[in-house]
């Protein structure tokens, strides 16, 4: 089941607008507390030669959250945001991006994602929002 974006959140760069690929990303349900997305990063994210640019992976991981976010009816902004970079995502090959609901305390949100090419975990994070 696709994800319905927020009307406060439709002129979003990352997630609305074919900037990581070709097309917006779809964001799938995979249960209550899980989304993901499979795109296929093209040279308009790229960094080093061939490779996807840090910045641009760390967005997809806070766009992946705040959909998981949104899944849950929970509008927020992130309070902090922690990526590991485990391999290089190279462009032109699917990447599949997961994000999943931790804990929530009050009106702050843990949330976790990861970014997956070719079998292998490329990418990791962590992040905290806050109610908006």
């Amino acid at each position: 089941m696709s994800l319905s974006i927020p009307n406060d959140h439709q002129q979003c760069r990352v997630c609305q607008h074919a900037f990581f690929s070709e097309q917006p990303i779809n964001f799938q349900v995979s249960n209550d507390r899980e989304i993901y997305a499979e795109i296929v990063p093209i040279e308009k994210v790229e960094g080093y030669d061939g490779v996807m640019q840090g910045g641009l992976i760390t967005a997809l991981h806070d766009s992946a959250m705040l959909h998981c976010l949104y899944n849950l009816e929970i509008h927020a902004m992130t309070v902090s945001l922690c990526t590991r970079f485990h391999r290089p995502i190279k462009l032109g090959i699917k990447i599949e991006v997961h994000a999943k609901w931790v804990s929530s305390r009050r009106h702050l949100h843990v949330l976790q994602s990861k970014i997956i090419q070719e079998g292998y975990i490329c990418s990791s994070a962590e992040s905290q929002f806050m109610d908006g």
